[in-house]
């Protein structure tokens, strides 16, 4: 799965980082290397994208109710628009770039 990620250490650092990711972060990091062919910058950005995803929090930026003031309108903007993680994120990119 790994075979086509033509760096050496880049491979490496993918398969470190498969190594800790949850079983859904793995499936799809999986579903993109499977799916996909990769040139030099699309490489780099899957690398940034993975370094991301390791430390992706879905809850930062969440509004805690017990911040509620009156400068706030008591809706979340995180809950409106939550983050998308950096692999889902990668990915879409792929889908879009066709």
């Amino acid at each position: 799965m790994f075979n086509k990620i033509h760096h050496n250490d880049n491979r490496q650092t993918l398969q470190s980082l498969y190594q800790t990711f949850s079983p859904a972060e793995q499936q799809l990091l999986t579903e993109i290397l499977t799916g996909y062919e990769f040139n030099n910058d699309q490489e780099q950005k899957l690398i940034q994208a993975a370094l991301q995803q390791k430390h992706f929090n879905p809850n930062a930026h969440h509004l805690n109710s017990c911040e509620d003031d009156e400068e706030t309108t008591g809706v979340c903007p995180h809950c409106l628009n939550p983050p998308i993680p950096p692999l889902r994120d990668y990915l879409m990119w792929r889908q879009n770039k066709g």
